[in-house]
């Protein structure tokens, strides 16, 4: 679905650029755009209800800017920059798959924008012309998150027609046959596929990509993943090197050794290509707990901020305290109160609880709230306020990730996963209190089952 979109929104703004300003384009390019945020000179934004995307945002430079304003920019009628943006609309619908697509143009105003980045599946296209540039930038989900948000069923009949039967009770899954069923399901379900490279403190970095297909190398049989590959610890990387790789499936995760081969270029449309990493295929994928412990689910009541540990110095414990007691005497978040989860102050960001366990925390906040924020294989104190407790538990932990996920198929939310650092002293008490918590609610559960009495909660 990936290639496919990226193919449709090259076209679509070739054909809006012919038709409105009747100049040709004569150089298209790709990037992954890094985690993080991006300055954007936006004049428009176009929104999607029922398709494969959510929004697109429309920019271009100041020469083409110019170019719009000189030719199209009369009183009484639409500017150029809306004209555009109306027949790139209808050139992307024209070609969009989904359940009845529907589009409108959210925005047509001229700003730079500060766009908050998932890092992994967030796109920009440049349409260069003689007059000036064209650009779009766009998130584009993975073919399993926007069937799962049409009717749930999808991913689970993919995981019962590609992988073995019983696959998730066993320890390593060693059939070439199964393995190639693997990397068939990883290319159909466009699921994130995690590389973690060693970096000089002994500590290992993930670099986060999508499967895109089988190939040769040298003769050998290897696959590419779609992957922005770069960073200190990517230039000590020598081809042949091993590298780790893991994918969560449900709740497990299946992790090989591969060889690294190199990087590469996969062609798109005209010039335009998205870069990829090719590596090795596995000969054997070893089955995991997807986590270390057991999970809980359903947290929104217990309230979480998340700063840097770099901000710490700036802002004392008791003072991050303070701030964060506040929470409990807040009202809940809902439609009227939306900015109670995902509420960035200063240095922090507040977010809702979507999981928990003794070994980490997968966290969610409202749409641009956290993505450009928070950045994964950053060190991070959470801080954690459970109703009734007499304080605040504080751990510190990692950003494993961080991405941009659908919350319906219409609207995409922030969320990120975090790993707590066992091994510090600091992060006993917090780290026993959760054992405790989860626990209990283990024990409720199982007292809901058997109908046991006397067991309360916690």
């Amino acid at each position: 679905m990936l290639t496919n979109t990226l193919k449709l929104l090259i076209k679509a703004g070739k054909d809006a650029l012919g038709a409105t300003c009747g100049i040709p384009v004569i150089n298209e390019d790709i990037t992954q755009i890094g985690q993080g945020n991006l300055e954007f000179p936006s004049f428009g934004e176009v929104a999607f209800s029922g398709g494969t995307l959510q929004r697109i945002h429309l920019g271009c430079d100041a020469q083409l800017s110019d170019h719009l304003a000189e030719n199209f920019d009369k009183s009484g009628s639409d500017s150029g920059s809306e004209i555009l943006t109306n027949r790139f609309l209808d050139s992307v619908l024209k070609g969009m798959k989904g359940r009845y697509p529907r589009g409108w143009i959210e925005s047509n105003v001229a700003e730079t924008l500060n766009l908050p980045c998932s890092g992994v599946r967030s796109y920009g296209i440049c349409l260069e012309t003689e007059i000036g540039h064209f650009y779009l930038m766009a998130e584009i989900p993975s073919r399993s998150e926007l069937q799962e948000v049409r009717g749930p069923g999808y991913f689970s009949d993919m995981v019962a027609s590609h992988l073995p039967k019983g696959w998730a009770g066993v320890q390593k899954i060693v059939s070439m046959g199964n393995i190639d069923d693997f990397l068939i399901f990883l290319r159909k379900t466009e699921l994130d596929v995690q590389v973690e490279v060693s970096a000089e403190d002994e500590t290992f970095i993930i670099h986060t990509g999508m499967m895109l297909e089988t190939t040769k190398v040298d003769g050998s049989r290897a696959f590419r993943l779609v992957m922005d590959f770069s960073g200190p610890e990517v230039k000590a990387l020598k081809q042949g090197d091993e590298v780790r790789i893991k994918v969560g499936v449900q709740n497990r995760a299946l992790s090989f050794i591969s060889r690294y081969l190199g990087k590469g270029k996969y062609p798109i449309a005209g010039s335009a290509a998205i870069n990829c990493v090719e590596l090795s295929l596995p000969s054997v994928l070893n089955v995991e707990q997807r986590r270390l412990a057991f999970r809980i689910n359903s947290l929104e009541h217990i309230r979480v901020e998340i700063e840097y540990l770099d901000h710490l110095d700036d802002n004392p414990p008791q003072a991050i305290e303070e701030s964060l007691v506040t929470i409990d005497e807040s009202p809940v978040a809902n439609d009227e109160n939306p900015s109670v989860a995902g509420e960035i102050r200063g240095d922090t960001v507040r977010g809702r609880l979507a999981d928990l366990s003794f070994s980490g925390a997968r966290i969610i906040a409202e749409p641009d709230k956290m993505t450009g924020w928070v950045k994964a294989n950053s060190q991070v104190m959470c801080c954690l306020s459970f109703p009734g407790a007499p304080s605040l538990q504080r751990i510190k932990g990692i950003i494993r990730w961080a991405s941009i996920s659908l919350a319906d198929g219409d609207n995409q939310q922030d969320e990120f996963g975090l790993e707590f650092l066992e091994g510090d002293d600091s992060n006993r008490p917090g780290l026993h209190y959760i054992r405790e918590y989860i626990l209990s609610q283990q024990r409720l559960e199982l007292a809901k089952r058997v109908h046991v009495a006397g067991v309360e909660q916690w």
